[in-house]
């Protein structure tokens, strides 16, 4: 048994657990202030005398009805499930909740170098380039893009768990500050509303850190891939043209624009962005017009 793997899949199904049970226990929390659930104590936590009043008396009625473990480990796995529901619910709704963070593409960030690059490495050969010289040219060209994809995937898989942080703290902010107006206005929270005001700015300032890490996540993540890139590109230089090509070739690398790493936008069920989504109506109401 390899115990190193073992340690890294208990220390990610904690992390998994961890997640859930934080979101839904503030939620459950919440909800629980506004419906009578018998005495209870002042604070976050209710009494200790009341949670073993509660598993006593699910005790007694387990042992008169002779639950079977099959059906106990049922109502734990139901129990779980709900609360993973409870925690994908937020992640689904905070993924609709302005603003999106779109990041910016790999292509894209590397493409103002790989363009003027390879029309300098065309040039190189002149007239006397051959099919199998573009057959080659056209590998590299792939090798650049798997780069690409691989940077892509490699940040997307990092910066995962923080998205998911900065979706759920959206949900957060407008179910915390939708349930003190409530409680506000029906007067029916039993616990205390300032809990409420504290969990909206926890979760507005979560969000405004995620969106800070993400984009620092995306800039490196540029920086890195344009930097794998020049140096892939100025390495096949050295063995395919002249020294005066190479040179034009570094100066062809030198990044001439600043990028922004990702942008903010709102994001539409079905057509990805509200921006993708007034494109479609601008073309579909040209058609018609035309």
């Amino acid at each position: 048994m390899d115990v190193e793997l073992l340690l890294q899949g208990v220390i990610r199904f904690s992390n998994f657990m961890t997640s859930r049970l934080l979101v839904a226990g503030v939620v459950f929390y919440v909800i629980s202030g506004f419906i009578p659930i018998g005495n209870t104590t002042d604070g976050f936590l209710p009494s200790i005398d009341l949670l073993n009043g509660v598993v006593q008396n699910y005790q007694n009625i387990f042992d008169t009805l002779g639950v079977s473990d099959f059906a106990i480990l049922l109502i734990l796995f139901i129990f779980l499930t709900t609360i993973h529901l409870v925690y994908v619910a937020f992640e689904r709704v905070g993924f609709y909740l302005p603003p999106a963070i779109i990041p910016l593409s790999g292509w894209t960030a590397i493409d103002d170098i790989t363009w003027k690059a390879f029309q300098t490495l065309r040039e190189a050969r002149g007239e006397e380039h051959t099919e199998e010289e573009n057959q080659r040219l056209y590998d590299f060209s792939k090798k650049l893009r798997e780069i690409e994809i691989a940077s892509d995937d490699y940040t997307k898989n990092k910066v995962q768990g923080t998205l998911s942080t900065f979706r759920i703290s959206k949900s957060f902010v407008v179910f915390s500050l939708g349930m003190w107006i409530y409680a506000e206005l029906s007067g029916r929270y039993a616990g205390n509303p300032h809990y409420l005001l504290i969990i909206f700015a926890v979760a507005i300032i979560t969000v405004f850190l995620s969106i800070l890490s993400i984009f620092r996540m995306n800039h490196q993540r540029i920086n890195r891939l344009r930097e794998d890139i020049i140096a892939e590109i100025l390495e096949f230089s050295r063995i395919w043209c002249s020294e005066e090509h190479q040179r034009k070739i570094a100066m062809d690398c030198v990044p001439t624009k600043e990028l922004k790493p990702a942008t903010l936008a709102v994001a539409v069920p079905v057509f990805g962005t509200l921006d993708a989504l007034m494109k479609d109506l601008r073309n579909w109401r040209s058609r018609r017009l035309g």
